[in-house]
């Protein structure tokens, strides 16, 4: 059953059939309810120091199921304190018989799961060394995988359980390994197909608590819960279960809230920051706007300047030319008429200095004018 499109703002809330079910849970104490199979809901749930007897229930579902002596205690490991930074919940519990056995749950991904819990087996195996124990004083390691998907489709059973044995005679190898692992699909399929005994079976109890709620599918099994409360009546441990999930459920429900306030204000403060900056862009281009209109005023002025700078010095050295020119011209009539003036006064009897001060010839001209004269003369009277 999937949330309709207009409760999918409210997931995980409570809903069958597109329709909003108040009364699946206490009116009192609706809430959202987490998905137990997410590793960080599930230690708060069962990993907490104060739910100690809720996991001792749902590990006894486990021993009860392969016979085993039940748990009468356990001890959560802290080993990530000390740098093993896993999700894992580690235990080391103690059945009636005093036996101490170690237990490891785990929620591995999809890349090889098997591989994944062999790994975490050898490393909780090889951590009992670490206080110098001798090889016979080792205590059992079962790891149990808990997965959202199905593993080995040749089986329906949803618990499998491996151990090494001789494949002949199915004779025990050691009893200090054992590997056990849960697919929820098969689980749910079984509820629905009617194959479960709810009131005989308790680890399919235990189980189920843990399906209810798919995050990843947006799915919540409303007839699920409904049972599991059913038998809460008469199973005190699953009512505390459920009664807690309620509580943490609640809780992160406010830590989002918190969360999302939180984020409100930081996402407030980020957009007038980002309107500041805006602004400041708006300005800066606006300034550089002005500045490339001046830049392009005054590098039109230079280019009008230039221009008429150069205009003027073409005229300039017309004007030269021009005047190179008539002085030349007028050289050229200076010496052409000059000459006659001045044989007009030296005929007339004036000395050198007065027929350069007229006729404007220079010293050398006069002179060889003069002389011109002098010659012409003499050959005249011979």
């Amino acid at each position: 059953m999937i949330y309709p499109r207009k409760a999918a703002t409210l997931f995980p809330q409570i809903c069958e059939n597109g329709e909003v079910y108040n009364n699946a849970v206490p009116k009192k104490e609706f809430s959202r309810l987490i998905d137990l199979k997410a590793d960080d809901a599930f230690r708060r749930l069962f990993g907490d120091e104060r739910n100690k007897n809720i996991m001792i229930s749902f590990l006894n579902a486990f021993f009860i199921k392969l016979k085993r002596t039940q748990i009468q205690n356990l001890k959560f490991q802290n080993w990530e304190a000390e740098g093993d930074k896993n999700s894992n919940l580690t235990m080391l519990v103690e059945t009636k018989n005093k036996e101490s056995i170690y237990v490891e749950i785990l929620f591995p991904d999809k890349d090889a799961p098997e591989n994944q819990s062999l790994y975490f087996w050898s490393k909780v195996y090889r951590r009992q060394f670490e206080n110098g124990s001798d090889f016979n004083g080792q205590h059992s390691v079962i790891t149990i995988s808990i997965m959202n998907y199905e593993l080995f489709h040749e089986s329906d059973e949803f618990h499998s359980v491996f151990r090494l044995s001789n494949q002949e005679e199915k004779i025990a190898l050691t009893n200090l390994q054992e590997t056990q692992f849960v697919e929820i699909p098969k689980l749910i399929r079984s509820w629905k197909e009617g194959k479960l005994d709810l009131e005989e079976n308790y680890l399919a109890r235990w189980l189920l608590l843990l399906a209810a709620v798919d995050d990843h599918k947006n799915y919540f099994h409303l007839d699920i819960y409904k049972e599991l409360e059913k038998i809460a009546k008469t199973d005190k441990d699953l009512e505390e279960a459920m009664k807690a999930w309620r509580n943490i459920s609640r809780a992160g429900e406010e830590k989002l809230a918190t969360k999302d306030r939180h984020t409100q204000i930081l996402e407030q403060q980020l957009l007038q920051e980002i309107e500041i900056l805006e602004q400041k862009r708006k300005t800066a281009e606006e300034r550089a706007e002005l500045a490339e209109k001046k830049y392009n005023k005054l590098k039109r002025q230079y280019e009008q300047h230039k221009l008429k700078i150069a205009e003027e010095k073409i005229k300039k050295m017309e004007a030269e030319e021009e005047a190179l020119l008539a002085n030349r011209e007028a050289a050229k009539i200076v010496i052409r008429y000059g000459n006659v003036v001045a044989r007009n006064l030296f005929a007339q009897g004036m000395d050198s200095t007065f027929v350069q001060n007229i006729t404007g010839l220079s010293d050398k001209e006069v002179a060889k004018l003069k002389l011109q004269i002098e010659e012409e003369n003499m050959k005249e009277l011979f």
